[in-house]
């Protein structure tokens, strides 16, 4: 059965490598609704939160730490969404999830990047799942550059 995470190769031109530990990996996505907004996916396949070693489990740990440190200290997010939905896995037969984690940077004001302004209409409330902002291919890659470029 295809799995679309274990197939991403570096050269993907939706979801954008910035980083990558000993087990995950981490992407800017496609949908930029939210400045910063990334998958951070398992590099081995697994469906279920409960396969996660314990190694697994603390580097996820730092991950979280470091990428909100630098989303933090890039765009100046307030806060951040987790979440790990696996949804549309189940929508096949047989079901084949792949354990990711979507990180929404949240913001409390606007935030200028190059000639755009990105704002967070629904900051302390659920953010629209279905808000969608599809950038150009060049603007995706500097706001990859710029998270990978910065330093918390």
């Amino acid at each position: 059965m295809n799995c679309p995470i274990c197939s991403w190769s570096p050269d993907n031109t939706d979801y954008l490598f910035i980083s990558e530990t000993q087990y995950w990996r981490i992407c800017l996505a496609p949908n930029q609704s939210m400045l910063g907004r990334c998958v951070i996916h398992l590099k081995r396949h697994a469906g279920d939160l409960a396969d996660l070693s314990e190694d697994e489990l603390l580097d996820f740990l730092n991950v979280v730490k470091r990428v909100e440190m630098i989303i933090k200290s890039a765009f100046s997010a307030t806060m951040f969404n987790w979440s790990c939905y696996m949804n549309l896995s189940y929508q096949e037969n047989p079901p084949n999830p792949h354990i990711h984690w979507w990180v929404v940077p949240r913001y409390d004001h606007a935030v200028r990047f190059g000639e755009r302004v990105f704002e967070d209409s629904c900051f302390g409330n659920p953010y629209d799942h279905d808000r969608w902002l599809n950038l150009p291919k060049d603007l995706r890659d500097e706001i990859a550059e710029k998270i990978k470029g910065t330093h918390a």
